[in-house]
């Protein structure tokens, strides 16, 4: 019985034995597949995090678009749905939400490893070390926090604003060129009507030739009139193109496109100049001008923001957001242990009194720069509200009644020379001054009626919609706060 014991017990101990180093092969392969894994993936995530984005697919304005003449709202529409405007404006979005989103973002702990080989050695164990490791932590790290994000929150807004008024100067200036393309469009009218009435004339001058009434002199000079005639409308025809391929691009277009405008007359695109009861500025639209005005908005945005950037330089007196907390677990030959710190700066030879000056200054920049804003606001609208009334009236009272007149005098002159009472050199001089007066008075009316776009822009009746908040700083704020999408409601 006791050699088959023994041998039982032999048996007994050769499977655990088996048993065990089972267990540690599968223990050994669980780790190692898993080092493997994290090998094998480490490289994509790192590839992954260093990746640039792809290129964005660029959508120029279509021929399609432009197969009717458009009306200046839909040019409007047209030039903010610029697919490179719109990329800019939004670029820009993001780059003021990502530093909204680093303000509020709360800051990782750090993690400490250690081994250090203390130069003993130890029979059937070899070199003695020390291994430590443990976490520390920027405990007070909210401390400046909400200041910085009611700088960033500002500094969003104030780039949202920005973006307005860029939004508004691209509506002033896409106004200007759709008035300039309905003047070329009046021009090249006009000179057609022109070229009739000098090749009516010249018909006139030939039968009168025919006649022995009229000599080669006048022929030769009604022959010229008419290729002066042709000349001008090549001309006028040739600026039109010109403007037309301006208007395109900017527009959206990546090719040359001609587009045509719809011309909704003279009196209805000047409804400001003529309900306004005296000659100057009024109080009302100086009022409505500064409630919309974008950049006296960014102007009090970035002085918030600077505001509450004097406000962080103050609190930075005190550097308690350095304030590390950690904990250390410390395996030595001897034993193991915890170590625990704290570890802050004592504020004895610097204050940040230099941050709080610069930042001091920095807000009384903002606050002139807000007034300056402001002042600049009342001055732009005098300026254009001048300029467009002293346009209507000259094209009202001065420009129109005077090509009228000198229309019929054109009509009667036609009659006169038909019946012989006035010589050729007569008529020429008459439509020359209807030539004159008309090509006048359409300039009068393009001046006049890019300036009444630019007062309806400058009061905010083109301005698109905006969900962007007043600046303030909030009085008090949590110490973890999610990070977020922005305040700001975009378009």
């Amino acid at each position: 019985m006791r050699p088959n014991s023994k041998r039982s017990e032999t048996r007994g101990q050769g499977v655990e034995e088996n048993k065990d180093g089972a267990q540690a092969s599968n223990r050994r392969f669980f780790v190692s597949s898993r080092l493997s894994l994290l090998a094998s993936f480490l490289p994509a995530l790192l590839l992954a995090a260093c990746a640039t984005p792809a290129p964005k697919a660029w959508k120029p304005l279509q021929a399609s678009e432009l197969a009717h003449p458009l009306t200046l709202e839909r040019c409007l529409e047209l030039a903010r749905a610029n697919d490179l405007k719109v990329a800019q404006w939004q670029a820009r979005r993001d780059a003021a939400s990502a530093e909204l989103r680093s303000a509020q973002a709360i800051p990782n702990p750090t993690l400490e490893l250690t081994w250090e080989d203390i130069g003993l050695r130890e029979a059937g164990v070899g070199s003695l070390a020390v291994f430590k490791y443990g976490v520390s932590y920027p405990i007070l790290f909210w401390w400046p926090r909400a200041k910085e994000i009611a700088a960033a929150r500002a500094g969003q807004i104030a780039e949202e604003h920005a973006i307005r008024a860029d939004q508004r100067k691209l509506a002033v200036e896409i106004g200007a060129a759709f008035f300039t393309l309905v003047a070329d469009q009046r021009k090249i009218r006009i000179s057609q009507e022109l070229l009739q009435n000098a090749r009516e004339t010249m018909r006139l001058v030939k039968k009168e030739r025919e006649l022995a009434v009229s000599s080669d002199y006048e022929v030769n000079r009604a022959r010229a009139d008419e290729l002066k005639a042709e000349s001008d409308l090549a001309d006028a025809q040739n600026q039109l193109r010109r403007d037309q391929l301006s208007f395109a691009f900017a527009l959206g277009a990546d090719q040359p496109m001609f587009p045509q405008v719809v011309d909704n007359g003279s009196s209805q695109s000047l409804a400001l100049f003529d309900a306004a009861a005296t000659d100057s500025l009024p109080e009302l639209y100086v009022t409505v001008a500064l409630n919309s005005d974008p950049k006296w908005a960014r102007a009090k945005a970035e002085r918030v923001k600077a505001e509450a950037e004097l406000q962080l330089q103050k609190r930075l007196a005190l550097p308690l957001a350095d304030t590390q907390a950690g904990a250390l677990r410390v395996n030595d030959p001897g034993g193991k242990a915890w170590d625990f710190s704290l570890a802050t700066p004592i504020p004895i030879f610097d204050r940040n009194q230099g941050g709080i000056r610069r930042a001091e200054a920095a807000v009384r920049t903002a606050r002139a720069d807000e007034e300056e804003a402001r002042r600049e606001v009342t001055a732009s609208l005098s300026e254009i509200w001048e300029r467009g009334k002293a346009a209507a009236l000259k094209w009202k009272t001065f420009s129109r009644e005077l090509s009228e007149i000198q229309a019929r005098n054109e009509r009667a002159a036609v009659k006169l020379f038909a019946a012989g009472q006035i010589s050729y050199t007569d008529l020429l001089q008459i439509r020359r001054d209807l030539n004159e007066a008309r090509l006048a008075e359409v300039d009068v009316w393009r001046e006049a009626a890019a300036e009444h776009w630019a007062l309806t822009c400058a009061l905010g009746q083109h301005d698109p919609p905006t969900g962007v908040s007043p600046p303030e700083i909030p009085a008090k704020r949590p110490f973890f706060r999610k990070a977020g999408p922005p305040a700001i409601r975009q378009q």
